[in-house]
């Protein structure tokens, strides 16, 4: 057996000297450096190198020269090299190799982009720092006991456990890579670490390499990148809300128009971070598309300016207790909370909230029951989902917007939109809706036939002019106060109904419904009745419809008439004398033109009755009464009367004689006429009668 390993060796030997092998090294350090050396200006390749005594190494500096045949000295020894081929190669690749060292340092900025140790077995001190090292391995050297690496760019670092001496500070490791301390450990400040392709998928990020050191989790921020560095500006932190975080993976709810990068911080390692660059990662861009609800129930725009003083608050309840709900703000935050038949507020400040600046809000919840928004909420629409939206019960109560369209709401069985000052409110064509409050708006017009479940109306202080109601018999209680409504339909059959306010309108008394089974009825006052061309016709006001009313007292009452002049005196115009009147027509016999109202009372309506509010109409114009012969058979002398007072004045277009009697027919005086002349007979107030010889008879008044 001797014999055949010294044969081995010797042809090993051999083929040594034949230049076709050679011995194994005992150790070989390679590294790559792109270090531009210059000796006018002292820029040199410099290595301290610590090998035994005698022992014979090499150096191969990678530059097409020989390589440099150094003989160890026992102790560290520093050595300086400029490339000789500068001028055309940037990078070289240096290999030392031939001895057992025992220290190896790249000194200081000499710029080492990658270095490998191969059987380093004797190796202790180690350093290269202030370089371009991605990744350095020594854990094979076991005997290792110090090494230094700091400032280089380190991702990946091996070291092993007997090191009791370690400076790896200023490089890009994730904690999962920090080695194992034992002894003197400068860890910080660190340099944030590049997060590989792999970790980013969408709007998904996976910092599971950052979550725990030495068992303690780790706390993370997100940051919006502002060119800076990861200073971790206040300004530019992304609000918690809006992604969601599970052992180290983060789920965000959208993608960010500028890069992101997060700061991450372990109690361990207290000294991580760097004043403008903290470590966690450096900026990401995240592609996917923004999450999205699944289904959306109700949606709305705001443009609601938020401050931590001043947040939205969102009142909402569901048919059913622990009814899941998200909320998606439109800020990139989507909220999930829990609902329960009990209204609850919920509170939002939009995270990017500026003036002016609008959010889509939508709501998830297939249980949703009560939606209310604040007052003052810069409501600018509704939208529509993705699914029919289930809103049951809507409140907008103060919110300023010219026109609201609610016709989404096509389950909804409340709205309250009082407050809101529309001029235009489109409700949603539904047989749902059972109770309606629109007041304090600008409305003129409505249509409620559809609405035949309506139970409770309110339309209080708006423009209406008119009002039809006679679809809907389910109606318990009505409120149209404060309106200009001059026409109300009742259904027929509103026995239902036992809450009516329509005071402060102009309808008509004769139109106010009786008061059947009212608990409150609030009717009054109302404006004064604008009576109509149609029922005025030259002499005669027909004013028959406000006969025998009903009103509060169930059965026909009787109406009180009383005309009076219009003007500061109000003086009475006296029946028989001035008008007769037969169920409530009039016919009027007045001798000059004159401005009047009628006052109307009923005890249907005494609250129409009262000093303060009683009831008349708007004054009319009635032309005195002229009572000319014009259809008197063969009145071709054209005699025209007209009554004057306590006279009458008499014209005639030929020659005549009138005779006046009184209704006794007893004869009072005559008068002769010239032709195209005129006579005034100056009579005591009464009725008389004026004949002419070969003519009919009159009746005039004298008052």
């Amino acid at each position: 057996m001797k014999k055949i390993v010294e044969k081995v060796l010797l042809l090993q030997f051999l083929l040594f000297l034949a230049g076709v092998s050679q011995p194994t090294q005992a150790q070989e350090i390679v590294l790559k450096t792109q270090l531009e050396t210059n000796p006018v200006k002292s820029v040199l390749f410099r290595l301290k190198i610590n090998a035994p005594k005698g022992a014979t190494y090499y150096i191969d500096y990678g530059d097409g020269t020989e390589k440099v045949t150094k003989t160890g000295s026992g102790r560290n020894e520093i050595i300086d090299y400029h490339f000789a081929d500068m001028e055309k190669v940037k990078e070289h690749g240096v290999k030392v190799w031939g001895a057992n060292f025992t220290e190896f340092m790249v000194i200081s900025n000499q710029q080492v982009t990658e270095i490998s140790l191969t059987d380093c077995t004797e190796l202790i001190n180690f350093s290269c720092a202030n370089s371009l090292l991605k990744k350095l391995d020594l854990s094979k050297c076991t005997k290792l006991k110090k090494v230094i690496c700091n400032a280089n760019q380190i991702e990946k670092l091996f070291i092993p456990d007997n090191v009791t001496w370690l400076d790896f500070k200023l490089n890009r490791l994730a904690l999962a890579d920090f080695p194992k301390k034992n002894g003197m450990y400068t860890y910080g400040p660190m340099r944030p670490a590049y997060l590989s392709a792999d970790k980013i998928k969408g709007l998904t990020v996976d910092l599971t390499d950052f979550l725990k050191y030495n068992g303690t989790t780790s706390t993370f921020q997100w940051y919006r990148y502002n060119g800076k560095g990861n200073d971790a500006d206040p300004a530019m932190l992304i609000d918690p809300q809006t992604y969601k975080e599970e052992n180290g993976v983060f789920a965000f709810n959208q993608a960010y128009e500028e890069e992101i990068y997060c700061v991450v911080a372990n109690k361990e390692l207290p000294r991580l971070n760097n004043i403008n660059d903290q470590y966690g990662i450096m900026p990401i861009k995240l592609n996917g598309k923004s999450k999205e609800l699944k289904q959306v129930h109700a949606a709305f725009i705001t443009d609601k300016f938020t401050t931590d003083g001043l947040p939205f608050e969102l009142t909402l309840s569901s048919l059913k207790n622990n009814s899941q709900c998200n909320i998606n703000w439109g800020d990139g935050v989507i909220e999930e909370l829990v609902l329960n038949k009990e209204a609850r507020i919920v509170k939002h400040n939009f995270i990017d909230a500026k003036v002016g600046k609008q959010h889509l809000v939508q709501i998830e919840c297939a249980d949703i029951d009560l939606v209310k928004l604040p007052e003052v909420c810069g409501l600018i629409r509704f939208e529509a989902g993705n699914t029919d939206n289930s809103v049951k019960r809507l409140v907008l109560d103060c919110n300023r917007i010219a026109t609201l369209d609610l016709t989404l709401f096509k389950q909804c069985e409340e709205i309250s939109a009082n407050s809101c000052y529309a001029n235009e409110i489109k409700l949603p064509a539904t047989t749902t809706l059972k109770k309606l409050s629109l007041n304090g708006n600008n409305i003129t017009q409505i249509a409620l036939s559809e609405y035949k479940n309506m139970e409770e109306l309110s339309l209080e202080r708006n423009k209406l002019t008119e009002i039809d109601l006679s679809q809907l018999n389910n109606l318990t209680k009505v409120n149209i106060e404060y309106n200009k409504i001059s026409s109300l339909k009742l259904n027929d059959d509103y026995t239902k109904l036992a809450e009516l306010k329509c005071g402060h309108n102009a309808i008509p008394m004769y139109m106010l419904p009786e008061k059947k089974n009212m608990t409150i009825y609030m009717y009054a006052p109302q404006e004064s009745y604008d009576i109509p061309k149609a029922l005025i016709n030259e002499y005669v006001v027909d004013l028959s419809r406000f006969n025998n009313l009903k009103g509060l007292t169930g059965k026909p009452q009787p109406t009180t008439y009383m005309w009076f002049i219009a003007d500061n005196s109000s003086t009475p115009i006296i029946k028989a004398l001035h008008y007769d009147e037969k169920d409530g027509i009039f016919s009027f016999k007045l001798p000059e033109t004159t401005k009047m109202y009628c006052s109307i009372q009923t005890e249907a309506f005494p609250d129409l009755t009262s000093e303060a509010q009683s009831y008349h109409t708007k004054p009319i114009t009635m032309k005195a009464v002229t009572n000319n012969v014009s259809n008197i058979e063969g009145n071709k002398d054209e005699i025209r009367i007209y009554q004057s007072v306590n006279a009458v004045t008499i014209f005639a277009k030929s020659d005549i004689t009138i005779h006046i009697y009184n209704v006794q027919g007893e004869y009072i005086t005559s008068s002769s006429i010239k032709a195209n002349g005129s006579v005034t007979i100056q009579l005591p107030a009464g009725i008389y009668i004026a004949k002419v010889q070969g003519k009919k008879t009159m009746k005039l008044i004298v008052s």
